[in-house]
C-alpha cells in the first residue's frame, strides 16, 4: 500500500477535525487545548530561528548584495501593496444599498487606543521583545547585530557555531511538524465546536467579499505576477507549498511553520537550473526581513472598514477613501485586532461593529494567513529573481493578466452585489431587531390609560405610598410615549423599552399590577406633585431644577450628552468646525437647563423647545424655525438613528458632558428609601445590566442554551426514540 504524504495526512486531519466538531459540538471543545499545545510546540523555536538566521546570513552578506535585496524587496513590496490598494478601492462596490442605524456603544465616550510604534519596532530591551513575541523589534535587533558582525575579522569563528544552533532549531521544528496531522485535527474540532452560526450569518457580506478577494489575489493575481516576472511555474509552487499552506490554514499562524516555508521556497528555486547557493542563502535573509512588513492577507482584511460603514448605515464617500487607504497602510503594520479600531475611529464608524470582526476571525484568520504566506512567497521569488539577474517582463502574459484579472474582478463584484441584495433581505436591520425585542422581566398584568389623571384612591390617614400600592394592588408608572429606547411603542404597538422592562420587574417584586400613565409634555413636576404617578420611568435626566421641586431616586444609569443631526451634515463632527458656524439652533425636549449648559460652549448657538421628540424629525422647509440638531443622551441618540437612518449621533465638544438618569417619585420618604434599595439590589443581581445589554446595546437577552451538535440534537434523540419503541414492543 502506498504511504500517504504528510500533506495528505494534514488534509485528512483538518477534514476529520471539522467533522468531529460538527458531530459532537461543545462536547469536544476541550480539544482546542491540544491544538494550543501543538501551536506552542511549533512556535517555541521560531523566534530564535529568525533571530539567529538573520544574524548569520546578514553577517555573511556583502554590502552590495544587502543593498540589492533591500532595494528590490521594497520595490516589490510597494507593487504588491499597490495591488492591495486597488482591491480595497474596488471591492466595496459589491455592497448593495442597505441602511441600518447603530445601537449605542461605550466606545462613543472612550478615547481611541494609540499604537505604541516605539515598543513595536524599537528593541530597547531585546529580551523583553523576545519574551513577548514582538517580532518586528526582534528582527530589527537581529539586523543591527548582523550589520555589526558584517565587517568583523574572523567572523566565521562566531557564525559557524550559530550555524549549528540554526540547524538544531530547524531539526526540532521538523520533529514537531511530524505530529501536524494530529495537531490540526485537534484545532479543527475545537474551532468548529465553538462556532456560532447565528453570528456568522450577520457577517456574510464581509465573509463573502473577503473570500472573493483571497481567491482572486491568491489564485489569480499573485500567480500571474510570478509568471510575468520570474521563470517559476505557479503549478510547481503550489505543489511544493501545498502541505505548508494547509498547516498554516489549520493553525491560523504563518510564523509557526516559518522554517518549513523557507525550505519550500528553497526547493522552488532549485527547480530552475539558474539557482545558485547565493540565491538560496538569500532566502534566509529576505524571509525574516519581509515578515514584519504588511502582507496582502493582513492588508485586505481592512475591507472590513467599508463593510462596517455599510452595515452600520454610514455611507463611505469617495472623499473618505484617501483617509481609509492611507490609514490602512499605517494600520497594516500591526495586527488587525489593533489596527482596525484605529481605522474605524478615524472614519467615525461605530466601533461596536468591531465585535462582528472579532467573531469573524474564527474563519478569516485562517484565510488571511494563507494569502499572507503566498504574499511572502511571491515577494521572495520576485526579489531574488531581480537580485540574481533573471527577472524578465513577459509582455504577452502581462496583457493577458490585465484582461483576465479585470474581467474576473468586475464580474465577481457584480455577481456578489446581486447575491448580497438577495441574501441581505433575510437579515434584519437594527430597527427590526429592536422591534423584535420582548421584555426580559416577568410581565405583570397592566393597562395603559389614555390620559393622565390623579390617583382615584387617595391615601388613608398616615398611609405611605408603598402601603397604598400594596393595598390597591396597582403601581402607577408615568412615561413618555416617544422616548426610545427607554419607553416607546414598537411596530406592533406594544409598549416596551429599558424603563418599561424595569417597571415590570418592580411591579413583579411588589406583586402588583401596573397602570401606565402618559405624561403631559411640560407638566411632569405639576402632575407628580399632584399624585398622578407613584413613579416616573422614562429616561429622565437629573437636574438641580428637578432636585429642588420633586423627589428623585438615586441615579440608576450614567449617560453622556450627544446631538442627533442629518447624516450628511458635517458641521457638528468636531469642536473646531462647530465653533466656526455663524449661527445654529439646538432643539431640546423639556430640559432647558441641560440645553443651556450644552450651548454655553458656543456663543453663536440658540435653543428651541419641542413638545415631542418626534417633532424634530418632522420639520419642513416651510417651518419658520428649523433646528440643526437635537440634544439628548447618547443612548437615546443611538436608538433614534436606528429609527431614523438618515441621521447620525455626534458630540461636537472636545470632551463629554455626563449626566445621570433617575426616577421621579411621589413625595414619600418610605417609598423613596424602598426604590433606592430596590435599585441597589437589582443592580447587584445583574437585572439592570441584562436589561441594559438588550435595550441599549442591542444584545438580545437569551437564556443560556447548550450548543447544537449532530450527535446531541439528531442522533441521540433518534436512539432514545428507538429504544423506547423497542421497550414498548417487548412489553
Amino acid at each position: 500500500m502506498k504511504k500517504l504524504s504528510l500533506s495528505t495526512k494534514v488534509l485528512i486531519g483538518v477534514v476529520a477535525g471539522i467533522l468531529l466538531g460538527i458531530l459532537f459540538g461543545e462536547d469536544v471543545a476541550w480539544m482546542s487545548i491540544l491544538g494550543d499545545i501543538f501551536i506552542g510546540l511549533l512556535q517555541m523555536t521560531v523566534l530564535p530561528y529568525i533571530m539567529f538566521s538573520l544574524i548569520v546570513n546578514i553577517g555573511r552578506l556583502s554590502l552590495d548584495t544587502g543593498r540589492k535585496l533591500i532595494k528590490y524587496g521594497l520595490l516589490f513590496l510597494a507593487l504588491l501593496l499597490g495591488v492591495g490598494l486597488i482591491f480595497l478601492f474596488a471591492l466595496p462596490f459589491a455592497f448593495p444599498k442597505w441602511g441600518s442605524g447603530s445601537f449605542y456603544s461605550s466606545d462613543f465616550i472612550q478615547a481611541s487606543t494609540q499604537f505604541d510604534f516605539v515598543k513595536l519596532y524599537i528593541p530597547a530591551n531585546p529580551f523583553e521583545s523576545l519574551s513577548n513575541n514582538i517580532v518586528p523589534a526582534v528582527v530589527l535587533f537581529s539586523i543591527f547585530i548582523g550589520l555589526g558582525i558584517m565587517k568583523l575579522p574572523n567572523k566565521e569563528t562566531l557564525l559557524k557555531p550559530l550555524d549549528v544552533v540554526i540547524s538544531a532549531l530547524n531539526h526540532v521544528n521538523k520533529m514537531v511538524v511530524k505530529i501536524t496531522p494530529l495537531g490540526v485535527f485537534s484545532i479543527g474540532a475545537g474551532i468548529v465546536s465553538k462556532l456560532s452560526w447565528s453570528d456568522l450569518s450577520r457577517l456574510q457580506g464581509y465573509l463573502l467579499i473577503y473570500v472573493l478577494a483571497v481567491v482572486i489575489v491568491t489564485f489569480v493575481v499573485l500567480p500571474y505576477i510570478i509568471s510575468i516576472f520570474t521563470p517559476y511555474s505557479p503549478k510547481t509552487i503550489f505543489k511544493i507549498t501545498y502541505s505548508t499552506l494547509i498547516t498554516i490554514f489549520a493553525t491560523g499562524k504563518i510564523i509557526v511553520v516559518f522554517p518549513q516555508l523557507i525550505d519550500d521556497i528553497k526547493k522552488i528555486l532549485q527547480t530552475e537550473k539558474g539557482a545558485t547557493n547565493e540565491a538560496i542563502s538569500e532566502v534566509d535573509v529576505l524571509m525574516p526581513l519581509a515578515y514584519p512588513f504588511p502582507n496582502l492577507g493582513t492588508f485586505l482584511i481592512f475591507i472590513f472598514v467599508p463593510f462596517a460603514a455599510w452595515y452600520s448605515g454610514k455611507e463611505l464617500l469617495l472623499s473618505d477613501y484617501p483617509i481609509f487607504l492611507s490609514s490602512t497602510l499605517l494600520s497594516s503594520f500591526v495586527a488587525p485586532i489593533t489596527g482596525l479600531p484605529f481605522s474605524l475611529d478615524l472614519l467615525n464608524i461605530p466601533k461596536e461593529t468591531f465585535q462582528l470582526f472579532v467573531v469573524s476571525t474564527v474563519i478569516t484568520d485562517r484565510i488571511r494567513v494563507v494569502m499572507g504566506a503566498f504574499h511572502l512567497i511571491t515577494l521572495t521569488l520576485l526579489t531574488i529573481s531581480a537580485s540574481q539577474g533573471f527577472l524578465k517582463l513577459k509582455k504577452k502574459k502581462l496583457i493577458k493578466a490585465i484582461i483576465v484579472i479585470t474581467v474576473s474582478g468586475i464580474l465577481s463584484i457584480i455577481g456578489l452585489n446581486i447575491l448580497l441584495k438577495k441574501s441581505m433581505q433575510n437579515i434584519p436591520t437594527n430597527e427590526e431587531i429592536m422591534n423584535k425585542f420582548t421584555l426580559i422581566s416577568p410581565q405583570q398584568p397592566f393597562e395603559i390609560l389614555e390620559k393622565a389623571k390623579r390617583n382615584p384612591n387617595r391615601k388613608w390617614r398616615g398611609e405611605n405610598t408603598l402601603s397604598r400600592i400594596k393595598r390597591r394592588g396597582k403601581l402607577r408608572v408615568g412615561f413618555y410615549e416617544n422616548s426610545m429606547p427607554f419607553t416607546f411603542y414598537n411596530k406592533d404597538s406594544v409598549l416596551v423599552g429599558y424603563d418599561i422592562d424595569l417597571a415590570h420587574q418592580l411591579a413583579h417584586d411588589l406583586n402588583v399590577n401596573i397602570e401606565f400613565i402618559p405624561i403631559n409634555s411640560g407638566h411632569l413636576i405639576e402632575e407628580i406633585n399632584n399624585d398622578y404617578y407613584d413613579i416616573v420611568m422614562s429616561g429622565i435626566f437629573i437636574s438641580s431644577n428637578y432636585a429642588q421641586q420633586i423627589e428623585l431616586s438615586k441615579p440608576y444609569l450614567n449617560v453622556s450628552l450627544a446631538l442627533v443631526v442629518k447624516k450628511d451634515n458635517s458641521n457638528f463632527d468636531d469642536f473646531e468646525t462647530t465653533s466656526q458656524l455663524d449661527t445654529f439652533t439646538i432643539a431640546y425636549f423639556e430640559r432647558f437647563e441641560i440645553a443651556k449648559e450644552f450651548v454655553s460652549y458656543f456663543s453663536q448657538a440658540g435653543t428651541y423647545a419641542i413638545s415631542d421628540i418626534i417633532d424634530f424629525f418632522t420639520f419642513t422647509a416651510e417651518d419658520s424655525i428649523q433646528p440643526d440638531a437635537y440634544l439628548t443622551s447618547a443612548e437615546r441618540a443611538s436608538a433614534l438613528t436606528i429609527h431614523h437612518p438618515d441621521y447620525k449621533m455626534v458630540n461636537p465638544l472636545p470632551y463629554h458632558i455626563n449626566n445621570a438618569l433617575v426616577f421621579p417619585l411621589a413625595n414619600d420618604e418610605v417609598w423613596s428609601k424602598y426604590i433606592d434599595k430596590w435599585i441597589d439590589f437589582r443592580t447587584k443581581n445583574g437585572t439592570f445590566q441584562d436589561i441594559y445589554n438588550q435595550w441599549i446595546l442591542g444584545h438580545e437577552f437569551k437564556k443560556e442554551q447548550k450548543g447544537w451538535s449532530v450527535y446531541k440534537n439528531i442522533i441521540k434523540p433518534a436512539l432514545v426514540s428507538k429504544n423506547d419503541t423497542t421497550k414498548a414492543k417487548t412489553q
